[in-house]
């Protein structure tokens, strides 16, 4: 495969999207399975491909509104770098060859759950983006049910109160992230026909709703710790700290900085996921 056709899979994938998607189902099979084996990978690979095809068929259903953006217009469909037919024959091939993969290599509840969740982000969270601007609620769930994929694929029951706990953070994580995307893009979702947050809130008050988010998800860090799921009071001080660094650094550019560093701000939200879920990875083989 060519260099360029290789790069247009992996924006047609939003690769970094799906891996990240990918890494919160494997943190909760390590969680649940430790030690691991080589076996255990194999539906680890098929959530990949699944998040990656679902991905690519969005990509492929929003195409003319993403055409209008200039944020998503360089994406590899709206851009002609690949046909409509071309994504979608992509994205099938994805989508079909994780659904295999889960089907056979993994427990049926895994399965069944990586087809909802491919049905929740394709088909209702997609449909209403289009309809109401705080799609955005029922939209987190496609981040959370990974955790679940990946706790059931390892063993692990699906009300245990660590997936849930971890599910829940996920949840909360992924609000003001996208409360900020539509503050910095709201202009370009309204152009698209979107309906947006802005319509609603004054700046000033996304601002406050995206502070309120993260402390949320900051509070929902600490109940890991809080109800032991992360046991060693190292990693839990690191966690803290990460904490009270994350929330200064948010308040500072919400309310103090002049010109928000939107970059700045997604890439500290980023590796404090990261480092969330690598803290419970290293808990788990401290412990074995």
């Amino acid at each position: 495969m060519q260099t360029s056709s290789f790069r247009v899979i992996l924006n047609l994938t939003r690769f970094p999207v799906s891996l990240a998607v990918t890494f919160t189902a494997l943190t909760a099979l390590v969680l649940v399975a430790v030690p691991i084996t080589l076996q255990s990978f194999i539906p680890i690979a098929g959530i990949f491909l699944l998040a990656s095809g679902a991905s690519a068929f969005n990509q492929y259903q929003e195409w003319p509104y993403d055409e209008r953006m200039e944020r998503t217009r360089k994406r590899p469909i709206p851009s002609r770098r690949i046909s409509t037919a071309e994504g979608l024959r992509i994205a099938m091939i994805l989508i079909i060859g994780g659904m295999l993969i889960l089907l056979y290599y993994a427990p049926p509840l895994c399965f069944i759950l990586g087809f909802i969740n491919l049905l929740w982000y394709n088909g209702v969270y997609t449909y209403l983006k289009r309809k109401t601007a705080f799609a955005v609620v029922p939209g987190a769930l496609t981040g959370a049910i990974p955790v679940f994929m990946g706790w059931t694929a390892g063993g692990g029951s699906i009300i245990a109160p660590e997936a849930l706990f971890l599910a829940f953070f996920l949840f909360i994580w992924q609000m003001p992230h996208f409360w900020l995307l539509t503050l910095k893009y709201g202009h370009e979702y309204r152009n698209a026909g979107f309906p947006v947050l802005t319509d609603f809130f004054n700046e000033f008050q996304i601002k406050t709703v995206v502070m309120g988010w993260m402390v949320g998800s900051s509070g929902a860090s600490m109940m890991l710790i809080y109800f032991n799921i992360l046991h060693h009071p190292a990693l839990g001080y690191i966690i803290i700290m990460l904490n009270i660094a994350l929330l200064a650094l948010m308040a500072y550019q919400l309310f103090i900085a002049t010109t928000m560093r939107y970059r700045l701000i997604f890439m500290s939200a980023n590796l404090f996921l990261m480092a969330v879920m690598l803290s419970l990875i290293a808990d788990r083989f401290i412990d074995s």
